[in-house]
């Protein structure tokens, strides 16, 4: 909390929470945080109105890559931008695993694959179905909504088919994770996945939120170990990450905004 007192101002202690605010508005620069970062506002680099919403019209999600691996540099970079995504009381709880070894990355998707043959496995048994899915650690009432009962399925019918229907070939995968007893940790990872998947765009590289493998980790306490996870904390998304293998000439069309007006 910032006071004027005295002719001064006066930054209190015991309500800050390092949000840097007082950082950037400071007109005389004259205040300096506990991180030593103190960069000049960028506002001369931001993109215009137009540029920002190309940008969001035209990211895609990317299901085919080139082989070819992504510089440590690039993806470096994506994760150092998420440092500024917004985060509930300035905790900025996300952390990452980033996996670009192809063995640890087919180790990985072999463990959540068979992890979805056994969930495929359950859903077929419709007499203990309920029973079969709680022992993997799911809901029953989750399981037995429609996209679920289709989805699983051919997801694993795909698989057998020796198709990579988790990382599609991509060379990179991010694992992005929080703490349980952080504030609103879904919202700071949702906000810092964003970030990375922009300013991937931005480099012309290729991303894919993948669901499946978000949804496996977020209940298999084993694989999360198997990847240096803290036991209390949750996964909340997967990113897939690299070149595009096609090129995107259009921008397709979308639902009209629904609002409503107050």
């Amino acid at each position: 909390m910032i006071r004027r007192r005295d002719d001064q101002i006066r930054i209190g202690r015991v309500a800050c929470i390092a949000c840097g605010h007082c950082v950037a508005v400071c007109p005389e620069g004259a205040i300096v945080d506990e991180e030593g970062e103190r960069p000049r506002s960028e506002a001369a680099l931001l993109p215009s109105p137009a540029s920002l919403a190309a940008l969001l019209r035209q990211r895609r999600t990317v299901r085919r890559y080139r082989p070819e691996p992504v510089a440590r540099e690039l993806i470096e970079d994506c994760l150092d931008t998420a440092r500024w995504a917004p985060t509930a009381a300035n905790e900025q709880p996300q952390g990452y695993v980033v996996v670009t070894d192809q063995g640890t990355r087919d180790e990985l998707r072999g463990r959540i694959e068979e992890h979805y043959r056994a969930f495929a496995a359950a859903l077929a048994d419709r007499e203990h179905r309920a029973e079969r899915v709680a022992a993997l650690g799911l809901e029953a009432e989750a399981a037995a909504h429609p996209h679920v009962l289709a989805a699983v399925p051919a997801f694993v019918k795909s698989v057998e088919a020796g198709r990579d229907r988790l990382f599609f070939e991509a060379p990179v995968v991010i694992v992005v994770h929080a703490a349980d007893d952080a504030v609103m940790p879904g919202a700071a990872c949702a906000f810092a996945a964003l970030s990375i998947v922009l300013m991937a765009e931005a480099h012309g590289l290729g991303t894919c939120l993948t669901g499946f493998a978000a949804d496996a980790l977020r209940h298999r306490a084993d694989i999360r170990e198997s990847l240096g996870l803290p036991a209390d904390h949750q996964v909340h998304y997967v990113i897939v990450l690299g070149w595009p293998a096609e090129e995107f000439r259009h921008i397709p069309a979308r639902r009209p905004t629904q609002v409503r007006w107050l």
